[in-house]
């Protein structure tokens, strides 16, 4: 028997036309349509199921498409996988844009509704905030992606009772953050522990020497530059920039004890903030399609850059352990060296937390500086009256460290909570879903939960009762910050840079909506590092204004700075170049 022939390789093949053509498109077809009622009914997030669906399937496929007259053998394994993933993925389309989806009734973008792999584009190509708020000024607040919602109206009152958890989809395991992708209620209090702890107002006090420390080394970085310049009327630096390295250190200081020193390096020339920030833009492309994440990484080498991460956290962490606790900083209550030895955590979940402590951190805090810096470069009128109010509260000489002092100036916080309401750190917010079994909540005019309501509206639409949409169980909520701080309905003017708007009588009534302000969260997972964060804004902001007076630089177009903000989970702010000269 020659080898050449097909019968040398599958000896157990009576004949050439055991199968008919038709025979094998119905089992491919039967196959793919099962495939996809399986993925749809238990969505399988382990990698070994997922292999199975879109590797073993195809893969046996091939032995009856091989057992046709028209098929080489050695044709038959690509056909497979070929064949498979076209009708699967023709039934997932069909599904997706029929009358049968339970979002069918929704109005959106029919690209946005076939696949999440057009919000992963748009996530990797940064611009997902800009573009959720484009759909709802088109579509209203709800609006179906996929199988990702985008809502906006009535959620406070959920976030607040933690009625909806945290999705699975997130920023694509990037650093494992522990804290932040919790989705267990029971365990993400007890992971919250020691951040409360290192977030308490005890622990804040501890902590305003070192905000003071780096906020002192700052001023005097920008001064040297400004001196060395040999301009009286200052010098271009990019705020950005030096936002960025001050945010770093600081927050080096708090979770690792120190070491980067960007500031004193005039740079990143160690890579260190590179290194940390270079997984965001895929992670947050590849939590959108988390299906696929095991494949991507490889693909992308997103898995090297997780170890690589790891390994720096560890390493920082031996060497905060070598050097002991001798101040209370936040690592000091992250690895709990009060507490006794067989109650700390391990350097794993420490170093997951100091990781997250300076990405979170560092860049939604210097992006905060620099849009508050823009804004107000803006708007003349406003870095006025707020040069005012620090020169009366803080004369020259005097540094601005009384915090309380601080979070009663009025025009002071009336600015950042602008710039936090126009530029939130984290624009697009976060992702909840709708858990299997956990009853059924009214949402507006939606109704969130059970298929009840969905058996029972569908009957009363035959008889044209109008009834409230339903949400059904296992969908996504996509909470999209960025929108509801600039619906109309919520805020007055909502595109103005309006500082007074925060004062106690500065927004028309009913035009104010504080509850819809949520640049840090809300509800039992509301950021733990809120007031620290305000605290450094506010001592920063004061105390370079009392030093420094910041201009526009002739030929830099200001307006199309805001357009250029990338989202790829924090903001990512480009360069702002800004002349700096000292006030005499």
């Amino acid at each position: 028997m020659s080898l050449s022939t097909p019968t040398a390789y599958w000896p157990l093949r009576s004949t050439p036309q055991s199968f008919s053509e038709l025979r094998v498109g119905l089992i491919v077809l039967a196959t793919s349509f099962a495939s996809q009622w399986f993925f749809r009914r238990y969505e399988p997030r382990s990698s070994l199921s997922r292999v199975a669906l879109l590797v073993v399937i195809p893969a046996l496929l091939s032995f009856p498409i091989s057992y046709t007259h028209a098929v080489s053998w050695y044709a038959a394994l690509p056909l497979a996988f070929i064949a498979y993933g076209g009708s699967l993925g023709a039934f997932i389309l069909a599904y997706r844009l029929s009358p049968f989806h339970p979002l069918a009734k929704f109005p959106g973008p029919l690209i946005a509704k076939t696949s999440k792999l057009w919000a992963a584009y748009v996530s990797f190509r940064g611009d997902q905030h800009r573009y959720y708020k484009r759909l709802h000024d088109l579509y209203g607040d709800v609006v179906p992606t996929s199988s990702l919602f985008v809502m906006l109206p009535l959620f406070t009152p959920y976030l607040a009772k933690g009625a909806f958890l945290k999705d699975h989809a997130g920023i694509g395991g990037l650093v494992p953050p522990a804290l932040i992708a919790q989705r267990d209620p029971v365990k993400h209090a007890h992971q919250r522990k020691p951040w409360n702890r290192a977030l308490s107002s005890v622990a804040l006090k501890e902590y305003e020497a070192i905000v003071a420390k780096r906020t002192r080394q700052l001023a005097s970085c920008l001064e040297n530059l400004v001196h060395r310049s040999g301009h009286k009327d200052g010098t271009a630096l990019d705020m950005a920039a030096w936002f960025s390295y001050f945010a770093t250190d600081f927050m080096g200081d708090m979770a690792f004890g120190g070491g980067f020193e960007l500031m004193n390096a005039g740079g990143d020339k160690d890579g260190i903030w590179t290194f940390l920030e270079s997984g965001l833009r895929i992670g947050v492309a590849v939590g959108h399609v988390s299906y696929f994440t095991p494949f991507l990484s490889a693909l992308t080498g997103q898995k090297g850059s997780i170890q690589v991460s790891r390994d720096f956290g560890r390493e920082s962490v031996f060497k905060r352990l070598q050097a002991g606790a001798n101040r209370k900083d936040l690592f000091y209550h992250l690895s709990g060296e009060e507490l006794p030895e067989s109650e700390r955590p391990s350097v794993v979940d420490v170093a997951q937390d100091g990781l997250l402590a300076i990405i979170a951190g560092s860049d939604t805090t210097s992006s905060s500086l620099t849009g508050t810096i823009y804004y107000l470069l803006l708007n003349p009128t406003a870095y006025d009256r707020l040069q005012k109010e620090v020169d009366s509260a803080f004369p020259n000489g005097e540094e601005p460290l009384d915090v309380v002092k601080l979070s009663q100036m009025e025009w002071l916080n009336g600015c950042i909570n602008e710039t936090l309401r126009l530029l939130p750190a984290v624009p697009s917010g976060s992702q909840r879903s709708v858990l299997k079994g956990k009853g059924t909540k009214v949402l507006g005019r939606l109704y969130v939960g059970t298929t009840v309501y969905a058996i029972a509206r569908f009957s009363l639409t035959i008889f044209g009762v109008h009834t409230r949409r339903v949400l059904p169980e296992e969908t996504q909520l996509f909470l999209h910050t960025y929108s509801i701080h600039r619906d109309e309905r919520n805020f007055h003017n909502p595109e103005a840079f309006l500082p007074e708007r925060w004062f106690s009588k500065g927004a028309p009534a009913g035009e104010h909506n504080a509850t819809a302000f949520i640049p840090f969260s809300y509800g039992p997972t509301i950021c733990a590092g809120k007031n620290l964060a305000l605290m450094e804004m506010r001592m920063v902001l004061c105390w370079l204004l009392q030093r420094f007076r910041f201009s526009k630089v002739p030929g830099v177009a200001y307006e199309e700075w805001e357009g250029k903000i990338q989202d790829w989970f924090v903001t990512h702010v480009e360069p702002l170049s800004v002349n700096v000269s000292i006030r005499v």
